[in-house]
Order: C-alpha cells, then structure tokens, then sequence
C-alpha cells in the first residue's frame, strides 16, 4: 500500500490505471467521488458502505462494499478482490466499473436534473389546472443545448 500526496488530474488518472484497486475506507461520503474516478479508469474499487459510496460502487459489480470499519473486514475484502481480479472476473468488473462510472458524467447528471425539473413543473401544471390557476412554462426549452466549462458550469 503507498500513501501519495494530492496528484494532478493526469497523474491521478494514471495512478488509478496502475492500481489493482482503490480502497476507500471512509467513515462519511456524502458522494464518493474517489471511487467514482478510480472506476472511470477501469479500477475496481473496495468501499465503505456508508452516504453515498453504494452509489457510486455497485458491490460485487464493480467493487465490493463492506459494511464494518474493522481491520480484518477490510483484509478480507481487499484479498478476495484482488484473487478475483487476478482472474478473467477482473476484466469484466475492469469494463462494468468504467461503465458505471460514466452514468455521472455531467451529460447525464444535468439530463436528469432537468428531467426532474420538467416532471415538477409538469405536475405544478396540473395541480394549478386542476384548481383553476395559471400554469408556469417549461424551465429549459426543449432542444437547447447545454454549455459546459470548468469557470462557468451547466448552462442549460
């Protein structure tokens, strides 16, 4: 195991190639960031499954969840990951992992906020019809694309 400091984006990506997995022991994870990323690279990952991480990892999918913090769960766990990526199993979760990982890229992350939006309004709409009131328009016009860049963010 090798503790490294912070890492560009590049030398990140290419360190995640390089590992067997990721381990991600975490206490709290609103989101599961790291574990995203390391499955974007094809990288199997070993999580916690606490906040958000059984999200981002599907246990025995494209990782392995474990439910306990103690030292021999997490040996456990790591050992049979690696004895099962060692094999023909390890290249298929290497392909499920980046796959999984590319349902939150921002395309599909702001496609589904928008959807939620429209099925809101929508249903704003048909409760303000029902009682007789005015009803809003659509947030985002349909179509319009959308603008993405690191110093400005979503533009829908």
């Amino acid at each position: 195991m090798t503790f490294l400091p912070p890492q560009s984006h590049t030398d990140l990506a290419t360190l995640f190639r390089a590992a067997d997995l990721v381990a991600v022991p975490s206490y709290s994870e609103s989101f599961g960031l790291v574990a995203v990323e390391a499955q974007a690279c094809g990288t199997p990952v070993v999580a916690a499954a606490v906040g958000g991480l059984p999200v981002a990892v599907r246990d025995g999918i494209t990782g392995t969840l474990v439910s306990g913090h103690e030292v021999g769960q997490w040996a456990d766990a790591i050992d049979h990951l690696l004895r099962l990526c060692a094999g023909p199993r390890g290249r298929v979760m290497s392909r499920a992992a980046a796959r999984h990982a590319a349902t939150f890229s921002w395309e599909n992350t702001t496609d589904a906020l928008l959807a939620s939006y429209r099925r809101a309004i929508g249903e704003y709409n048909a409760e303000r019809q029902r009682r007789g009131g005015e009803v809003i328009s659509d947030l985002v016009a349909v179509g319009k694309p959308r603008h993405w860049t690191p110093r400005r963010g979503v533009g829908a």
